[in-house]
C-alpha cells in the first residue's frame, strides 16, 4: 500500500513537470513570434559589402551581404576563414533574425548596435576592391 501512495506522487510530479515545460515553450515562442512579426524587413533590396566601411554604408535593419575574400591562407587553414565567417555574423547581424552563411559571404539582416567603427587592422570582412556600397534590387516572384 505504501508503494501506491509513492507511485501516485511520481506520476503526478511527472505529469506537473510536463505540464510545466508545455506551458513555458508555448509562452516563449508566442514571444519570439511577436518579436519577430513586429519588425518588417524589406527584402527588395539588399547592400552587399566586401570591406567593414562599406558595411557601415549599409541602413541598418536592412537585408545584408557580407563578401569575405579567399585568399591562400584560408585554403591552407579553413579554421581561419571560418573565424572570419563567424566574427562577421556576431559583429554585424541581428541574431532575433535568420542568419544565411557559407564559407564566402554571410546573408542577414544587418545591426550596427555592436560596433562603431571599422577597425584599423584585421577588418571583419576584407576588402576584395575598393568599390561603393551597392543595393542591389531583388524582383519578387508571384
Amino acid at each position: 500500500m505504501k508503494y501506491v501512495g509513492y507511485i501516485t506522487t511520481f506520476v503526478a510530479a511527472v505529469v506537473a513537470a510536463v505540464g510545466l515545460s508545455v506551458f513555458s515553450m508555448g509562452v516563449m515562442a508566442e514571444q519570439q513570434e511577436e518579436a519577430t512579426s513586429n519588425k518588417h524587413i524589406d527584402q527588395s533590396t539588399v547592400c552587399v559589402a566586401a570591406s567593414d566601411e562599406q558595411a557601415l554604408g549599409c541602413p541598418e535593419g536592412g537585408m545584408f551581404l557580407a563578401r569575405l575574400a579567399i585568399n591562400e591562407s584560408d585554403l591552407q587553414n579553413p579554421l581561419i576563414l571560418e573565424n572570419r565567417v563567424l566574427n562577421t555574423m556576431a559583429l554585424y547581424c541581428d541574431t532575433n533574425f535568420e542568419i544565411q552563411h557559407t564559407r564566402t559571404g554571410v546573408l542577414c539582416v544587418l545591426t550596427h548596435e555592436r560596433i562603431g567603427t571599422p577597425a584599423e587592422e584585421g577588418d571583419a570582412i576584407e576588402a576584395v576592391e575598393e568599390e561603393p556600397v551597392e543595393q542591389e534590387v531583388v524582383e519578387e516572384d508571384s
